[in-house]
């Protein structure tokens, strides 16, 4: 599993985990945007907000390229502040409830968007958030060892 795979599937079982504690814990603000890719949405990519301190947001992109946060337990935004964002499209093959295999997805997304990122936006409290990314297939990608 690749980097952004493995945290990802940690940072999902995190909000799981909390999924029946309440609405506490840090005070977030709604985030959502969409994410295109010369000129054209950007479908099933995972986007990240990192805040400079505490925990990470994500979602993961519609067909139609749009996102909207998820904090932890249902809760929907980031924490207010600046925050690194890291977009990111490569999948390992999984198989569904029945058996069938879904295939692994290459990353397509530039690393100066993910692991090298140069991303960012300033989460704004009390307000809901349009964090919108206009990316360049220019640039080099990285495929984690392991990717497909």
């Amino acid at each position: 599993m690749n980097r952004f795979s493995v945290a990802f599937v940690s940072f999902s079982l995190a909000l799981a985990g909390f999924a029946g504690c309440g609405s506490g814990g840090p005070d977030i603000a709604r985030v959502e945007g969409t994410v295109t890719m010369d000129g054209k949405p950007l479908p099933r990519a995972f986007v990240v907000f990192i805040p400079q301190g505490g925990r990470p947001a994500a979602a993961e992109t519609d067909a139609s390229g749009k996102y909207v946060l998820e904090f932890s337990g249902g809760r929907k935004g980031a924490i207010p502040g600046k925050n690194k964002v890291e977009i990111n499209t490569a999948r390992q093959p999984e198989h569904e409830p029945d058996g069938t295999l879904i295939p692994g997805v290459k990353e397509s997304v530039p690393a100066k968007y993910n692991r090298n990122t140069t991303l960012e936006f300033d989460v704004v409290d009390g307000q809901k958030n349009i964090a919108d990314f206009q990316l360049e297939s220019k640039g080099k990608v990285v495929a984690e060892a392991g990717a497909y």
